[in-house]
C-alpha cells in the first residue's frame, strides 16, 4: 500500500494557503506512516517518493542500531517545509541550513533538527552514512527527541542530488 504523500502534500498546500490568508493551521492535521521497509527497485525506476521512503527506512535502521525508537510518522507541515527548502537549494544553489525556529513555529513543534546533503548520484544509504559521519548531523538523526519527519530529495540544474531531512517533536 502506498502512503498518501500526494494527498498529504495537497493538504499541506491548503494549510499553507490558510496560513498565508491568516487562518490558523493545526500542525497535527495530517500525518502518515513511515514505511517499515521498502521494495528494492532499480535506481532508475525509483520515484522521489520511493527515494524519500527509503531514506526514512535507512534513518530508522540507524536509530534502531543505536538503541533508539523509530520515527513512525511523516508530518505534512514539516514535510512541506523540507520540500520547499530542497527546492530553494536547487533553485538558488545556496546550500545552507534554515533557522529551525521557523520549523518550530510554523508547524507547532517543540524541537526541530535538520540534515542536508548534496552530491552527485547519492543514494539514501550513502546520505545516511555521510550524516552519521558528521557529528552535528549524527546528533540530529539519533536524537531521542525526534518523533516525526519531513523529507525531500530533489536535484539541482547540475544534476546533483539534494537531501533534506527535518526531524521534529510536536508540542
Amino acid at each position: 500500500m502506498r502512503h498518501p504523500r500526494p494527498l498529504a502534500l495537497l493538504a499541506s498546500a491548503l494549510v499553507a494557503a490558510g496560513v498565508l490568508c491568516g487562518v490558523p493551521a493545526s500542525a497535527d492535521a495530517v500525518t502518515w506512516s513511515v514505511p517499515a521497509s521498502v521494495v528494492v527497485k532499480d535506481a532508475g525506476d525509483m520515484t522521489n517518493e520511493d527515494l524519500e521512503n527509503t531514506l526514512m527506512v535507512e534513518i530508522n535502521q540507524a536509530r534502531v542500531a543505536n538503541g533508539l525508537r523509530k520515527i513512525w510518522n511523516f508530518d505534512s507541515c514539516t514535510d512541506r517545509l523540507a520540500e520547499l527548502w530542497g527546492s530553494r537549494i536547487a533553485r538558488t544553489g545556496l546550500f545552507e541550513h534554515r533557522d529551525q525556529n521557523e520549523v518550530i513555529k510554523r508547524c507547532d513543534n517543540s524541537w526541530a533538527g535538520e540534515t542536508l546533503v548534496r552530491g552527485e548520484g547519492l543514494t539514501p544509504d550513502q546520505m545516511v552514512a555521510l550524516w552519521l559521519d558528521s557529528p552535528g548531523h549524527r546528533e540530529i538523526l539519533l536524537s531521542p527527541r525526534a518523533k516525526r519527519a519531513g523529507v525531500a530529495i530533489t536535484e539541482d540544474s547540475s544534476g546533483r542530488v539534494i537531501g533534506v531531512v527535518n526531524l521534529v517533536r510536536h508540542s
